[in-house]
């Protein structure tokens, strides 16, 4: 498992909310120039089937299309009736298929204008797919292993690509890779989430080759939209959630949103449970059509334990003497083990436009987090071969571990975007500048229990909790400087970027490490006439190293860089294929010293190299269809495991879901779903343990009768005991069992 970055403190200097904030003229501030267009959905591509009833005036856009299946319109009359355009990279989406995002350029750009591998989760996707953390709603995108380490309650940890990604929220980092009770935005408050495969340094600076996921939150609309909804399910889940929307004022200008979730429920392991409150209200002011600023709020408390039970080889991915260990097995101590984080966050997105020429953007976040991580866990780790106290391989010694946290973070992200031409070519220019400031407080303690703890039949008996010793304090800064340029030349598209970064990190009481890196991408497309647009692309990473010490004094940025060459297809609307080939070289990777010192040497190096395909299509009004497959083949190319395939990457991944509504057979209303998910096998980083492959089937119903929507999701219909992964640090995962999920969900 990736190592834990230490990461470190806000710097209280923020940069101004409103750096260019613009007058406006008598004119503009008319209520007749405030009456703004409503809530921006895609465009209609096909019409859905007919029924009998009439789309309130009071659904939104995105709820008025969605809807428009079942009460009788075509998508284009709901769209006229709610008053819609086109799709923004922000906003909401009809269905399956994204046509905008704002995640590859930081500009709102066409997906088939953007020369990198992009897919978009879409809000409607997440509820058909049951999806209940942003984890499993990546489970049918290409290239990534979204349940990697199986269902951890800390988190989500998926990999994409081969890597460990960063996750954003509302283009801001939000999550930092493998840091624990950390901020995790729940998929019910987002509109999108958009996967950008492949290096992003040149507009996000310190982000892997993986690429990283950014989550878009819902936003206040200005149609009136509101949803209840219940949920049973599985492990004993309770949930109640609700989303309000619409205009404070009858002009228009100030809009509200507010959403709201409250959990009581259990999870797969025993005695962990996986409770949540979230509140999340946020308002937007318009006083002009060219000016849009939200604010959001969040405060978010979750508390859970560890799902993640850290099991022995023997018994997880094989049998011992005693058989297997049941999936559901807890290692920790009831009443000892706790995870708990609780999030306070105020987010400020604020748009200027100043005609067609200039648009300026300014999004910042302060967010403070205290978290709790109590746990105890088997001691595979300092004999992995055979970690057991006992002859029969039952008992093992447990590591008692306890930290507590507080975190305060400010990020913003600043720039200007201005469009211009040079004789026949046009241009879309962006000059920016972001900045993120971490601080950490924390203080630690854990020792090695060696009383015996019986894996196959456990009695739970309390443990003396650590002594918490204070960790010194952490302090990060990054800054960064890009410029991008998106030009035109007939059917010719290029994009140009490049940025410079400055980090620094100090641990309170030893130097100040710093760290300093220039990275680009140049990507060339070409628009054949019947919607097929090929690409070229190469882009470049880094990702800094603290607190490791190397031979020669502090360690190098790991660096990274990638040729990508791919396709994007639009043969008919509603219908998107998309395919890449990739070559990706990490660089810097960390090696033990040849010479057997404590220190590290960076001879380490992984290349990475694949190929994807994904389809998605409303192949008739009534049919929906994703379809993804990707195949990887990641090697260690120096270091102590030349040679060697990197871990926990399966070699194949295939999905397909399908949604079909029964019109047809004259069932109005109901929707049946269903998918079938395939995973390869994988190893364990020394090509010791395999971890072997495994296929999932899913499955959805739904029934809607005016404002009522019922639905039930079961994932892993077959029960299939699998394991994800296992690491030769000692450790295997287990994947999650047959769940189940039902729904009701009132909308007014």
């Amino acid at each position: 498992m990736t190592a834990c970055l230490k990461t470190a403190g806000w710097l209280g200097a923020a940069l101004p909310m409103f750096a260019a904030m613009i007058d406006v003229t008598p004119a503009q501030a008319q209520s007749s120039a405030r009456e703004l267009p409503a809530v921006v959905v895609d465009q209609p591509t096909r019409p859905p089937a007919a029924r009998s009833r009439p789309a309130s005036k009071r659904q939104s856009a995105s709820t008025a299309s969605r809807r428009a299946a079942q009460r009788g319109q075509t998508t284009a009359d709901a769209a006229a009736t709610a008053g819609a355009r086109a799709e923004t990279g922000t906003g909401p989406v009809r269905g399956y298929l994204a046509n905008q995002s704002g995640t590859g350029t930081k500009t709102d750009t066409p997906l088939r204008e953007i020369p990198q591998s992009i897919t978009v989760v879409t809000a409607d996707r997440v509820t058909d797919q049951g999806a209940v953390t942003v984890q499993d709603a990546l489970r049918y995108v290409p290239g990534v292993f979204a349940d990697a380490y199986g269902p951890d309650s800390r988190g989500d940890y998926p990999r994409i690509r081969g890597q460990d990604p960063n996750i954003y929220l509302d283009g801001t980092r939000v999550v930092n890779t493998w840091q624990f009770n950390e901020w995790r935005p729940d998929p019910f408050t987002l509109e999108r989430i958009e996967v950008l495969r492949g290096p992003a340094s040149v507009l996000y600076g310190d982000t892997s080759t993986a690429g990283l996921l950014n989550l878009v939150s819902k936003r206040p609309q200005a149609e009136a939209f509101n949803e209840i909804g219940v949920q049973f399910g599985s492990f004993n889940r309770k949930q109640m959630q609700l989303d309000s929307t619409g205009k404070l004022t009858k002009d228009g200008e100030w809009l509200y949103r507010f959403v709201g979730i409250f959990r009581d429920s259990g999870m797969q392991t025993d005695y962990v449970p996986d409770d949540r409150i979230v509140l999340a209200p946020s308002l937007t002011w318009r006083p002009t059509n060219n000016t849009n600023w939200t604010v959001l709020g969040t405060y978010q408390k979750d508390k859970t334990g560890s799902s993640t039970a850290f099991l022995p080889h023997e018994g997880t991915l094989y049998p011992g003497p005693n058989g297997l260990i049941p999936v559901n097995r807890f290692a920790g101590v009831p009443g000892f083990d706790k995870y708990q984080t609780e999030t306070g966050a105020i987010t400020s997105l604020f748009e200027h436009s100043f005609g067609d020429g200039l648009k300026i953007r300014q999004n910042m976040r302060y967010a403070h987090v205290e978290g709790i991580y109590r746990s105890a866990y088997p001691d595979n780790y300092s004999n992995p071969a055979d970690p057991f106290l006992d002859p029969q391989h039952r008992t093992v010694a447990r590591w008692i571990s306890s930290r507590q946290t507080t975190k305060d973070s400010f990020t913003s992200d600043s720039n200007a975007e201005l469009k211009f031409a040079t004789g026949a070519i046009t241009h879309k220019a962006l000059f920016g500048v972001d900045y993120r400031g971490l601080g950490e407080r924390a203080s630690s303690g854990a020792y090695l229990d060696t009383t015996p703890f019986d894996l196959y039949a456990p009695v739970y008996n309390s443990v003396v909790p650590p002594t918490l010793s204070p960790e010194p304090d952490l302090r990060q800064s990054q800054l960064g400087l890009y410029a991008q340029d998106q030009m035109r030349l007939g059917p010719w598209l290029a994009v140009l970027g490049v940025r410079q970064d400055y980090v620094t990190n100090n641990v309170q009481g030893s130097p100040t490490e710093e760290s300093k890196a220039t990275t680009g991408r140049a990507g060339l497309m070409y628009e054949l006439p019947f919607g097929l647009t090929p690409y070229v692309t190469y882009a470049q990473s880094f990702t800094p190293i603290f607190g490791s010490v190397c031979v020669v004094g502090l360690c190098k940025a790991q660096r990274g860089e990638m040729v990508e060459l791919g396709f994007k297809y639009n043969p008919m609307p509603g219908t998107a294929i998309n395919g890449a080939i990739f070559d990706t070289i990490e660089k810097n990777r960390l090696a033990s010293d040849p010479g057997g010192s404590q220190f590290s040497v960076q001879t380490g190096q992984v290349r990475i190299r694949g190929a994807e395909l994904e389809v998605i299509s409303r192949v008739t009004p009534d049919l929906d269809l994703i379809g993804a497959y990707s195949y990887l083949d990641a090697r260690v190319e120096s270091g102590d495991n030349i040679g060697k395939r990197v871990e926990t990457v399966p070699e194949h991944q295939a999905s397909l879901w399908a949604k079909y509504r029964l019109t047809a057979l004259g069932m109005n209303g109901v929707t049946v779903g269903g998918g079938v998910r395939y995973i390869g096998q994988s190893w364990d980083g020394t090509d010791t343990l395999r971890t072997p492959d495994y296929t999932l089937f899913d499955a959805m119903i739904r029934y809607e009768t005016g404002p009522w929507r019922f639905q039930v999701n079961a994932t892993n219909l077959a029960d299939k005991r699998h394991v994800t992964t296992c690491l030769a640090r000692g450790d295997c995962f287990f994947g999650i069992g047959r769940t189940v999920l039902g729904s009701a969900t009132y909308r007014f």
